[in-house]
């Protein structure tokens, strides 16, 4: 009898968690800080691109980078637009980190300076250039992918 008592207690203590998971997912999660989109600056103020030739064949691609927010080095580019072929974006190194859904990634904090070398079409007086850009705040929230065409 007593070793029949014994093996209900066990069975009663390893069928416990089976029946308590069910709970949990209605159990409410842990306070987290809430991050509400007031508490996030517009795409532009946390990354403020700007552009400039400095030749007719050399473009130098600006981002001023909000304190708290970062740029992901792997989802900048550039596409060639009216009046401009665009070649190689060279992009400096950036600080490595470990990115829940990219994996290791570089990333870029406070300001960003690229140069950008291509072929301007002589005839064209201004060239336009298509930017895609993506970065996060450190709040947990990652910005959609961002197009600026710039002139």
């Amino acid at each position: 009898m007593k070793s029949l008592s014994r093996w209900i207690a066990r069975c009663a203590l390893l069928a416990a968690p089976l029946f308590a998971a069910p709970l949990a997912v209605l159990a409410p999660a842990p306070a987290q800080a809430a991050v509400s989109e007031a508490d996030l600056l517009p795409v532009d103020q946390a990354f403020a691109l700007s552009a400039t030739a400095d030749s007719r064949d050399r473009i130098a691609l600006n981002w001023k980078i909000a304190p708290g927010y970062y740029l992901y080095r792997h989802r900048i580019s550039v596409k060639s637009g009216q009046g401009f072929a665009a070649g190689e974006l060279a992009l400096p190194e950036g600080e490595s980190k470990h990115d829940e859904f990219f994996g290791q990634v570089q990333t870029y904090r406070k300001q960003l300076q690229a140069t950008l070398a291509g072929k301007a079409d002589p005839a064209v007086q201004t060239a336009v250039l298509q930017v895609q850009y993506q970065g996060c705040a450190d709040a947990g929230v990652c910005y959609p992918p961002q197009r600026r065409e710039i002139r």
